[in-house]
């Protein structure tokens, strides 16, 4: 799998979150944020790939949100005949506030029945879908790895061969 980074927010376009596989684990490192633009350190969880019993991804709008941006767009609009500046910037936060919003997020679930998890810019939506894919391609690995009938019957087949080819 190959390191993935990806924008949190539009607002906090400069930090990046990112999902990595190194050897055995799924290495998780998302910022976090308050009022989802002022930075305040990262989050960082590694996961075992034999620990995560899947992998989905989801598309949702968090309403609250989307109307809290609404609201500053409103204001925005309306504050434009009195300070422009100020205008320009509640204009700004709004629709950034709008897009962020909308959200996709890769949720892993892990065999213990926990959720772990990264939340994408709708705009990064073939990213968060991209992980999800290489996340179950390394399950399937891991499945096959460990699935001693197949490699029972690997093993008897090719004793079976080896007798064969000695008649």
């Amino acid at each position: 799998m190959e390191t993935v980074t990806f924008m949190t927010s539009l607002l906090t376009f400069y930090l990046k979150g990112e999902i990595a596989h190194e050897q055995n684990f799924i290495r998780l490192n998302v910022p976090n944020t308050i009022l989802t633009f002022i930075p305040l350190g990262k989050h960082k969880e590694t996961i075992a790939i034999n620990q995560i019993a899947s992998v989905d991804t989801d598309f949702k709008l968090i309403f609250k949100h989307f109307l809290i941006g609404l609201i500053e767009v409103i204001l925005g609009f309306s504050l434009f005949s009195k300070s422009a500046l100020a205008g320009i910037i509640f204009l700004l936060l709004g629709i950034g506030t709008i897009i962020n919003s909308f959200q996709t997020l890769l949720i892993i679930n892990t065999t213990s029945g926990n959720t772990k998890g990264a939340s994408f810019l709708i705009f990064e939506k073939s990213k968060a879908e991209k992980c999800a894919e290489q996340i179950n391609m390394l399950i399937s690995q891991r499945l096959d790895d460990t699935n001693t009938r197949v490699h029972t019957e690997n093993q008897t087949n090719e004793i079976v061969n080896a007798i064969h080819s000695i008649k």
